[in-house]
């Protein structure tokens, strides 16, 4: 018989402590409601209608927007965006884990090598664009400088589709692959000192110790890596726009470049919002597959 009264004591207790968890937990839901959620599901409704961008005057065309969106510069644009990620992402993710192991080194003066990666992180990404427009501007540009003084002909980066998409992944590789170099140096401190001084014992070399004792440990982290570039890839936008301005011809317009285009320079908002919910898809899609990845890894282990 005494035992009904500390229950129900423990019961208002518990209604009572989840009812500040769900309280605390309240502004950021409300937030992720007002800011998140409803602008998504504007966004695909939007991209359902034909209209200007203040939606002043909207109709339902159904599809319609990304029949349009693919037939007439969208289709390339996705084209140039995978293109681009997929060279950013081997770039970045190589430079990253290569420096990251070298800064892990147990070399005099290593550590003070880590603040000029971080540098191009914390600049503004518009300062250092103009930077290296003028470093790989023609004629007077230091490259073409140095290529004509070598006796070379000078390349042109603006005209050319190739060059001009190959500059805007340079500068992005630069001014990104530092943020690599952080993530993957944190995940080689986590690793279990012990084990890598025991294969070190063993005779197991500096390649040895990386390719069994390492990499392995580090297939997680590299998974978390790689949404996150493969994320920071799919939404580039401002070294598109200081550079080239989406040329020449569209070789350099990218996805999201294509979305402000469409939605503020043409005024053309159901094209822009098809291809946003496109290109949400998409980062949705690599998101989902890195998790799945993720699970079926944890489900081995």
């Amino acid at each position: 018989m005494r035992t009904g009264r500390p229950r129900s004591g423990r019961s208002r207790a518990d209604r009572r402590n989840w009812g500040l968890a769900y309280l605390f937990v309240a502004p950021t839901v409300l937030l992720t409601v007002v800011f998140s959620i409803v602008p998504l599901v504007m966004l695909g409704w939007r991209s359902l209608q034909k209209g200007n961008v203040f939606g002043t005057s909207l109709r339902f065309v159904g599809m319609r927007n990304y029949r349009e969106m693919l037939a007439e510069g969208g289709g390339k644009a996705l084209g140039v965006t995978a293109e681009y990620t997929v060279a950013f992402v081997l770039l970045t993710m190589f430079l990253g884990l290569v420096l990251a192991l070298l800064l892990n080194a147990k070399v005099p003066g290593a550590s003070r090598l880590r603040a000029p990666f971080i540098i191009p992180l914390v600049v503004p990404a518009v300062a250092t664009a103009l930077i290296w427009g003028n470093l790989f501007a023609p004629r007077f540009g230091l490259l073409n400088r140095l290529l004509s003084g070598a006796g070379l002909s000078e390349i042109d980066f603006v005209s050319r589709p190739g060059p001009a998409l190959g500059m805007v992944i340079l500068f992005g590789t630069w001014q990104f692959f530092g943020q690599n170099v952080i993530l993957y140096l944190a995940a080689l401190k986590t690793l279990p000192q012990d084990v890598l001084e025991a294969s070190s014992v063993d005779g197991a070399g500096p390649w040895q110790r990386f390719r069994y004792m390492q990499w392995p440990m580090l297939r997680r982290n590299t998974l978390l890596i790689l949404v996150v570039t493969t994320l920071t890839g799919l939404q580039t936008f401002t070294q598109i726009y200081v550079l080239t301005s989406g040329g020449p011809d569209g070789a350099t317009r990218t996805a999201l470049f294509y979305v402000y285009d469409q939605g503020f320079a043409k005024f053309d908002a159901g094209r822009a919002d098809a291809m946003g919910m496109l290109l949400f898809l998409l980062s949705l899609a690599v998101t989902g597959l890195q998790i799945a990845m993720l699970g079926r890894r944890d489900g081995r282990a």
